[in-house]
């Protein structure tokens, strides 16, 4: 990782950890098993990509560039980015010590991932999802939806698979980019939507 993208992802963790520590302290949805930490950043045409895990959330962040001004852009307005698998919508964040950011939600609360290595497995796997052709989806998305009916054994809406039919289906201990990105998430050894 370069200079600009490790002071970037510095500059992250060192503010998530203040709002952990003050605007979140005692709040009920924090996972204590995880912490902050910035994962995966790289430089994208779109700006400086990665994901932010937090205790209570696990987004794709894009963060600006050098040289880039997003100033223009409205704080909470949106803006649809298209990678490999698709349009993503992201919404302009502004935080005193970063500055704007944009912002795609993964999955939040995060009370149900076990552990801060289960953590950055998924957010790896979504950076390697996002960039595959075959997880595909033409309409703007940020998958938070389906991610959290699955993972709680709801059925997606929209489609007619059911959460016994993809189980039924699903191996175990493998998790496809595809399936990822409709949200077949698949724990330790056992199946879970």
């Amino acid at each position: 990782m370069d200079l600009q993208l490790q002071a970037l992802a510095g500059g992250l963790r060192r503010h998530f950890q203040h709002v952990q520590n003050t605007r979140m302290q005692d709040v009920p949805i924090l996972n204590p098993a995880l912490s902050v930490e910035p994962v995966g950043f790289r430089r994208t045409p779109q700006g400086c990509l990665g994901i932010l895990i937090t205790p209570w959330f696990i987004n794709l962040m894009l963060l600006p560039c050098e040289g880039d001004d997003w100033h223009d852009l409205p704080v909470g307005s949106y803006q649809t980015h298209v990678f490999a698998s698709g349009p993503y919508d992201f919404v302009i964040g502004h935080e005193e010590g970063i500055g704007r950011f944009q912002s795609c939600s993964l999955l939040s609360p995060v009370g149900e991932i076990a552990d801060q290595e289960t953590a950055v497995a998924f957010a790896l796997a979504a950076l390697e999802a996002i960039d595959d052709a075959e997880c595909r989806d033409t309409e703007s998305s940020t998958f938070a939806d389906e991610i959290v009916k699955r993972w709680h054994g709801e059925e997606q809406t929209g489609n007619d698979d059911t959460v016994e039919d993809v189980a039924a289906t699903a191996q175990p201990t493998k998790l496809s980019r595809r399936d990822f990105l409709r949200g077949r998430l698949h724990k330790d050894g056992e199946e879970s939507p």
